[in-house]
């Protein structure tokens, strides 16, 4: 019985490590990709025990509806406490939603078949049962990850009711997925064929372009950043468009507020530098080093952020445009 587990499993955690091994930009922490497929697991048992309350568990419409939003929960989570930003990491984040869902339900499917006779084809049926719960439940939470992270980064515009429409559909496409896959009278090996060789093909297309659009940010940005900071502690603001943007509003603000504003901008430039050589060092394969003092910085920053208030700081968006992705490239310095 033990070995139909293992090969139930196992499967699912190889899609996790094979997802991260082609995001070559990925900072993932093991610590919260174990939290996160614990959590995804946790989903599992709350819609089981939701499921028998409610008498929904057999219901063929619900059963996705209800899946997809429990897992989608955990991912909007993690992009609200700013722990994801990049399109690579929410992909992955949200495998190990799915991963830890599929793991769940497999256990308790093995638990439930008692009767089960450990022969060639008791485990070929767990293999196979372990690829789809990993390509379907760990595809639909990851595609829906991916739309988050593509809303916060207004990849679908800025308005609020392109973003819901946008957020809507990915829901409405990984029920359908969920449901096709529970429903769909096709052979379980041709099912399992077809949605891996999808999964492989999709995710590195994906990991190709992440990291295109990383090396795009990193180019326009690093460069400007460094201009600028350098401007700042020597003095010679007038030397770059950016320090002549920020003189003009020396006139507008007190000394003291103008102060802090040219302090907040040096210590996010630092940060936001550090942050950008980390994910350069990642992606060459190098050991990431974090500084002790960037959890006293980040915390000055939050401070100045505070005191310069919310004028100081719309005045500042030209120059210190603090998008998702910044805020959290930022925050993994800690």
């Amino acid at each position: 019985m033990i070995l139909l587990y293992i090969c139930s499993l196992v499967p699912i955690l190889l899609f996790i490590v094979l997802l991260i091994l082609m995001d070559s930009f990925s900072l993932t922490s093991w610590k919260r990709l174990t939290t996160t497929t614990v959590n995804g697991a946790l989903c599992y048992f709350a819609w089981h025990f939701l499921g028998e309350v409610t008498d929904l568990e057999g219901n063929m419409f619900a059963v996705p509806v209800f899946e997809e939003l429990l897992k989608g929960l955990i991912i909007f989570i993690l992009i609200a406490r700013k722990k994801i930003a990049l399109l690579g990491d929410a992909t992955i984040y949200g495998a190990a939603v799915g991963a830890g869902f599929g793991l769940a339900e497999n256990v308790m499917y093995l638990v439930a078949s008692t009767e089960l006779i450990v022969d060639s084809e008791a485990i070929l049926e767990a293999i196979l049962l372990g690829f789809e719960a990993a390509v379907m439940h760990i595809g639909c939470t990851s595609l829906l990850a991916m739309i988050l992270i593509m809303v916060k980064h207004e990849r679908f515009g800025k308005e609020p009711w392109k973003q819901n429409i946008a957020v809507a559909a990915a829901f409405i496409i990984t029920c359908f997925v969920h449901f096709v896959h529970n429903e769909a009278p096709i052979p379980p090996i041709i099912m399992t064929a077809v949605l891996v060789v999808y999964f492989v093909i999709s995710k590195r297309s994906l990991f190709k372009k992440n990291a295109r659009q990383i090396h795009e940010w990193i180019d326009d940005c690093i460069n400007n950043e460094i201009a600028l900071l350098g401007a700042i502690r020597n003095g010679q603001l007038s030397t770059t468009n950016a320090g002549k943007y920020l003189l003009t509003l020396k006139e507008s603000f007190d000394g003291v507020t103008f102060f802090d504003m040219c302090c907040f901008i040096s210590e996010y430039l630092e940060l936001s530098i550090a942050a950008k050589s980390n994910l350069i060092l990642k992606e060459a394969g190098l050991p990431i080093k974090k500084d002790p003092l960037n959890k006293s910085r980040i915390a000055e920053l939050k401070a100045l952020k505070k005191r310069i208030g919310y004028t100081g700081l719309e005045a500042l968006a030209p120059i210190v445009q603090m998008k998702a992705v910044d805020n959290w490239v930022v925050n993994e310095l800690i």
